[in-house]
């Protein structure tokens, strides 16, 4: 990249990335900022020489401020750092418009001052549907205005992106939204920044840059708003889950209900032996007689005479090893299922205290907790979510070793099944419960064909 355009366009980026933090800009230096007219506005390729794609007529018309580009760079960056392009293999228009919509309102808070957020507002008109949810609602910030076409979902969905206190929005509610509301027939014209893919149409899966770019990221706030929706994490990290406290009686009944699903008491999903005090009745000769000893009547009708010896019944107690069902629990410890854990933890102790269950964490990866250890043993987690790692735990269990029912505790938002792996642990026999949260999703999970227990949290 020579070219005088080129250089010129590298040190406006350059000088306008300090605005963020330090680790923009260290992750800016990774890239190579090429020119690109064959992109409508920017994008980002995460091969194995990661480039940053600018078509320099769009910063020619909608960039004249260093601080629209500013939102333009920022918001290139944020699709890599949030794995746009690996949460969905083929990515379909509706959901580039639900990672456009997160984005440009996590930048709209962030930077809320007029002359950032005029950026989005000057390329998408207030008044057409879908363009609006990709900009800032009218009278945003003081009081928001919405569209006199807007459906109850949409003004939902713009409160949870734009609202006083943005809280559990998700990319599958806009995803949604844009489903029902719109067809491509009549969707009017919108403006999406990036091409959301690389040029082969394949979504990048590079896992060198991700590397890079997680371990330089991981240092970052959290964004803005919190995201129920899935992401891939950072890098696995030591974790320490909050104490565990006493569940209501509600979701201790209801997580009774899910384990004795799960076959927790009747045999069915795997075995552990204990020690325990044992009772059972045993039979005594005895020259005491016995009221309840049934040969008594037929020897004297026999012999004419009373039995010489008795038999009695007695219950004896003695140690022994006891046959227990054991369950594989795996709880969902990423970002969005922290106002939870506290409660869910509290209400696995006991079981799992007493060897009932083999309790798993999860997030982009599984950890295992030993009994009694919950809420003092640093777990690995990325604060990501992704159901393959769960499917791919199980499936490197020796098959005769295999838990027949396995119980997932989430708040649903664990992404698409890889349906290889779900087959072949199906064809084995194994069948999925789930504990759901509240707020949550059932989507995914009925994907897994999973028994659902809404769990009172």
């Amino acid at each position: 990249m020579n070219s005088p355009t080129a250089d010129s366009l590298r040190r406006r980026i350059f000088n306008v990335v300090p605005a963020a933090t330090w680790q923009f800009e260290q992750l800016l230096g990774l890239l190579d900022i090429t020119i690109d007219e064959s992109i409508p506005t920017a994008a980002v390729e995460c091969t194995i020489r990661p480039r940053l794609l600018i078509n320099p007529q769009f910063v020619r018309d909608h960039c004249r401020t260093d601080e629209h580009l500013f939102m333009l760079i920022m918001h290139e960056l944020y699709h890599v750092v949030l794995g746009h392009t690996r949460l969905f293999d083929r990515p379909t228009p509706a959901h580039n418009i639900a990672f456009d919509a997160v984005i440009n309102a996590m930048l709209c808070i962030q930077f809320p001052a007029p002359i950032y957020t005029g950026f989005f507002e000057e390329i998408n008109p207030v008044e057409d549907f879908p363009a609006r949810l990709l900009r800032p609602p009218a009278g945003w910030p003081k009081q928001i205005r919405f569209a006199e076409d807007a459906s109850d979902a949409e003004r939902r969905v713009l409160s949870l992106l734009y609202g006083p206190n943005p809280n559990g929005v998700t990319y599958l509610e806009v995803f949604r939204l844009l489903v029902e509301e719109c067809s491509a027939s009549e969707t009017t014209p919108f403006v999406l920044i990036g091409n959301h893919e690389d040029p082969s149409g394949d979504p990048p899966r590079d896992s060198l840059i991700k590397e890079i770019v997680v371990k330089i990221v991981g240092a970052w706030p959290r964004p803005p708003i919190n995201l129920g929706g899935r992401d891939e994490g950072a890098a696995a990290q030591a974790w320490l889950m909050t104490k565990p406290v006493d569940p209501h009686a509600p979701l201790r009944a209801a997580m009774k209900t899910l384990l004795k699903r799960a076959g927790v008491l009747r045999g069915e999903s795997g075995t552990t032996w204990k020690m325990e005090r044992i009772s059972r009745p045993r039979t005594v000769e005895t020259v005491v007689p016995q009221a309840a000893d049934r040969r008594v009547a037929a020897w004297r009708a026999l012999y004419g005479t009373w039995p010489v010896i008795f038999h009695a019944q007695t219950l004896e107690v003695r140690n022994g090893l006891v046959q227990h069902p054991i369950a594989h629990v795996y709880l969902d410890i990423s970002g969005s299922m922290n106002n939870v854990l506290a409660v869910l933890g509290g209400a696995l102790a006991k079981p799992h205290r007493e060897g009932l269950l083999r309790l798993f964490v999860f997030s982009t990866v599984v950890d295992e907790v030993k009994p009694c250890r919950l809420h003092t043993d640093k777990l690995r987690n990325t604060l990501g979510t992704n159901i393959h790692c769960v499917l791919a735990h199980l499936a490197a269990i020796p098959k005769g070793r295999r838990p027949r029912r396995v119980v997932i505790l989430t708040d649903g938002w664990v992404g698409t099944p890889q349906s290889d792996l779900l087959a072949h642990l199906r064809s084995g026999g194994m069948r999925f419960l789930a504990g759901l949260t509240s707020p949550g999703s059932p989507n995914d999970l009925q994907l897994l064909n999973a028994d659902i227990t809404p769990l009172p949290t």
